[in-house]
């Protein structure tokens, strides 16, 4: 007997389903474990249904792609709506110790961004990508911050990835297993936040 056809409604909810695996395996296990027999295997379905809402595996992950770019867009506009009158140095802060919080709990995801070659095929099929978004997104929060006289007058962009690199280097250090101690990590990551926040805010 066929299946009842489903409404748009309803394919639209499987669809986000499987979009919704897709994310929580690549948070766990990172890209590699984005086959579809596993994102299948996490819904309790034939990996064949998953051919129903998406032309092939390549859809999938463009789907996926597009579904966290819109998360990730929507997340810095409201960062940035806040920071045009709220506190800009505690919303920089925050910003800033977002990159380590995400290192601590998806270490996978974390790697894979930062740490792993990325494949061309991959989510960011231009490496640079990720990088010069985030640096742009840090780069409006400095410059609001120089434009209320609250951070230091520099060159927006480059003060943007003096401070996403120095937030960066414990984690990065951890994950590449230069670094094995966590208590140190953490420790310097605290301290990496300070001297970030203090080169944002002090001229040298």
């Amino acid at each position: 007997m066929p299946r009842p056809k489903q409404s748009a409604t309803e394919r639209e909810a499987m669809r986000e389903r499987i979009l919704e695996a897709a994310h929580e395996l690549l948070l766990e296990h990172g890209y590699d474990a984005l086959t579809t027999r596993l994102i299948a295997e996490r819904l309790g379905v034939s990996h064949m249904v998953l051919y129903t809402y998406f032309e092939n595996h390549d859809a999938l992950i463009q789907a996926l792609r597009a579904r966290l770019r819109e998360e990730r867009e929507a997340y810095r506009a409201e960062v940035l709506r806040q920071a045009e009158t709220g506190d800009i140095v505690a919303i920089t802060r925050e910003a800033l110790w977002r990159y380590v919080t995400m290192a601590q709990e998806h270490p996978k995801m974390y790697a894979f961004l930062w740490v792993q070659p990325i494949p061309a095929n991959a989510l960011c099929p231009e490496p640079h990508r990720p990088y010069q978004g985030n640096v742009r997104y840090l780069a409006q929060l400095v410059q609001l911050g120089i434009e209320r006289g609250v951070f230091a007058p520099r060159e927006p962009t480059l003060a943007a990835a003096t401070v996403f690199a120095i937030i960066h280097a414990p984690s990065i250090f951890y994950h590449n297993g230069r670094l094995t101690d966590e208590t140190l990590r953490d420790r310097m990551s605290a301290e990496m936040l300070e001297i970030a926040m203090n080169y944002l805010v002090h001229e040298t």
